[in-house]
């Protein structure tokens, strides 16, 4: 064939309308619309059968805002895949996907990117494998080729694979060890059904929406699902570190990756602040790779400020970075942001966000978050997200430090309950309680009067319940008067909130009780909070974010840190500080951790009142009726006349009913 005729054929490919690639059942059928932002799905019918075009145009057109370069399709034995590109690496024609291997036998469609591709690729083309492209795309499909499914103990990355072997037809779903990727999936005998977010598994008939009783419980308490639930009985997301594995008649679903706490400790200080910058180092080297302009989330605290120091040196030009601020004092962290960029002599970016954003942006945020997932900033972070966008396509981020190094305040209160418990019971009941009780409610950042109360909350459980109890929103006496009595008693015989947390506990293998909760944050709050927070504001925009100190080889290190060198007073990750020491500036080194949140509570009594009104009013409530209207109602009167503060709960549940207003039919 020459080169003229192939390129005619490529070009006649590209144009083969709808109805008739909807024909082709026997050869495999590739094709591409352009110029639509990064996300994959799918269709797997087990029989063989056809799948139909119009289910892969639709899930497609439900992930474009993940991928706004182009879409692509490969359809063929009863397997479809449909796929929304983000150009970062090799943005050119040959990086389209799916992507498959020489003989065709191996396709991908993928979503995310692996760090040591390159690396990966010298080694395949050292065995004989020939390359089209210069994309990580490609390699994953020559890696699997090469050495089956444990290519994927290779990557060191952020992904969701679906890798089709046409000749065993099977079906490999693979998410990274961390779940910084999303993957959702709905099976039946007949078909399996697959998508980097909800919307596009919805997007296929069949697939039913039935909300989940216990899923609508554990978001109440948590204001997030935990996984591998949805909020619908049907659709599953696929756990970090796991593979599904599908065949015609069978199916697996089995973890790939783990990691151990308390395990092989380190019992030389001095080499691991040695080894925690050099693999800092390389973890932050092997996210700059990318063909698109990159800059970085600058917040001013310790995790984002050591990204930008190790960033510097290796980037070229200026270097953009990005933060938020507010105009209510104890939220703003600018000050400390602006002092990293002047160190750094940084392009810095700042965006104020304010009430109107929270009206402006909600229903928005409700689409791209496609579940109830109700953190409380993500407001500001959708807003940053939107401003970054307008700068590079790739930004680093310092997702994961705390979960590694112990940087959350609340183990200090996993430490401070061993005294709490040795008190005498009618001291902590008839003294400190109500004491506790009687404080006022205050608005500002992580107020006292919410800490303490949150600690008296769970300090008397055991500590697996304790540690639970103490990232739970709504309490189950809560819960009781938020939920009808019917959809109460069907959560309760299917699934408690803390189920995931205690399973966790028990699963971490470790033997101190830090390093268990640890392990229980990284497989919960992380996996199921802080993370799809980040992907669904950053891809609402086609920005790709990469958290460098979630490199598996970074995790790996920190939990072989005997818990002690994170921990010590009042002070959190402290051997991540030792090492940023005298690298990053000393009065961001020296900071307590601020967190990142929004000032709801003021607002909410506020500007935002008549908003709260409006989506928590019997008449909007009614598209819930698993919810009790007079204690939402009276819920929130407690709080527009300072009697409490219940933000985060008023949050979640103003999330909830405006997503159930947008999906639930």
């Amino acid at each position: 064939m020459t080169r003229v005729t192939r390129a005619c054929f490529a070009v006649v490919k590209c144009l083969i309308p709808v109805c008739f690639v909807r024909a082709a059942r026997g050869a495999p059928v590739c094709y591409h619309r352009p110029d639509q932002v990064c996300g994959i799905a799918g269709v797997f019918v087990r029989d063989g059968g056809a799948v139909d075009h119009a289910w892969l145009a639709a899930m497609a057109d439900t992930l474009c805002h993940r991928g706004p370069d182009a879409d692509g399709f490969w359809v063929a034995d009863g397997l479809g895949f449909a796929h929304r590109r983000l150009s970062v690496i090799d943005v050119s024609e040959a990086g389209r996907q799916p992507i498959g291997s020489e003989d065709g036998r191996i396709q991908v469609c993928y979503n995310g990117e692996i760090y040591n591709f390159e690396a990966i690729r010298a080694e395949l083309v050292a065995r004989g494998h020939l390359f089209a492209s210069r994309t990580d795309t490609e390699v994953i499909a020559h890696a699997w080729e090469e050495w089956g499914a444990a290519a994927v103990r290779r990557f060191n990355g952020m992904f969701a694979v679906a890798v089709w072997d046409r000749a065993s037809r099977t079906l490999w779903l693979v998410r990274d060890r961390l779940g910084v990727k999303p993957l959702y999936f709905a099976s039946t005998p007949a078909r399996l059904v697959f998508g980097s977010e909800i919307k596009a598994v919805l997007a296929v008939p069949g697939v039913t929406r039935t909300l989940d009783p216990a899923a609508l419980d554990a978001f109440l308490a948590l204001n997030y699902v935990p996984g591998p639930r949805t909020i619908w009985q049907e659709v599953s997301q696929l756990p970090p570190g796991y593979m599904l594995t599908a065949t015609a008649d069978r199916q697996t679903v089995e973890p790939w990756w783990d990691v151990r706490f308390g395990h092989d400790l380190y019992t030389d200080r001095d080499q691991a602040i040695e080894d925690i910058r050099a693999l800092c180092d390389d973890a932050v080297r092997l996210r700059l790779v990318s063909d698109v302009p990159l800059g970085a989330f600058l917040s001013g605290g310790l995790d984002s400020s050591a990204v930008v120091h190790f960033m510097r040196p290796r980037h070229t030009g200026p270097l953009h970075t990005f933060s938020v601020r507010f105009d209510e004092q104890s939220f703003d962290e600018g000050p400390f942001a602006a002092l990293v960029a002047r160190t750094y002599d940084l392009t810095h970016h700042e965006v104020v966000c304010r009430a109107a954003d929270v009206s402006a942006s909600l229903d928005r945020l409700v689409f791209h978050a496609d579940a109830p997932v109700a953190d409380i900033s993500m407001v500001p972070m959708y807003r940053l997200a939107e401003a970054t966008r307008e700068h590079v396509t790739v930004v680093l981020s310092g997702d994961g430090g705390d979960e590694v190094f112990g940087g959350y305040a609340i183990y200090h209160a996993d430490r401070a309950a061993r005294v709490w418990r040795t008190l005498p019971r009618w001291f902590r009941d008839r003294v400190v309680r109500p004491l506790v009780g009687a404080l006022p409610a205050a608005t500002t950042k992580m107020s006292l009067d919410y800490a303490l109360r949150q600690f008296v909350a769970g300090a008397g459980e055991a500590p697996e319940t304790a540690h639970y109890t103490w990232r739970t929103i709504c309490s189950p006496e809560t819960r009781a008067t938020l939920l009808r009595p019917d959809v109460l008693a069907a959560a309760a015989r299917d699934q408690a909130p803390e189920a995931p947390f205690l399973a966790a506990y028990t699963a971490s293998g470790a033997t101190e009780l830090m390093d268990r909760l640890f392990y229980v944050d990284l497989k919960t709050f992380l996996a199921d909070s802080i993370l799809p927070k980040v992907d669904r504001t950053t891809m609402a925009f086609g920005l790709e974010a990469r958290a460098p100190w979630l490199d598996y080889r970074l995790v790996e290190l920190g939990a072989r840190l005997p818990w002690r060198w994170k921990l010590r007073g009042r002070d959190t990750k402290v051997i991540f500080k030792d090492a940023m020491r005298g690298l990053v500036p000393d009065p961001i080194v020296g900071r307590a951790k601020a967190g990142f949140h929004a000032p709801l509570a003021s607002w909410f009594r506020g500007p935002l009142q008549p908003l709260l009104r409006d989506v928590l009013s019997p008449t909007s409530l009614r598209i819930l009726p698993e919810l009790q209207v007079a204690p939402v109602q009276a819920m929130m009167e407690a709080h527009l006349a300072g009697r409490a503060n219940h933000a985060f709960k008023l949050w979640g549940l103003v999330t909830l009913v405006r997503w159930a207003h947008a999906w639930r039919h």
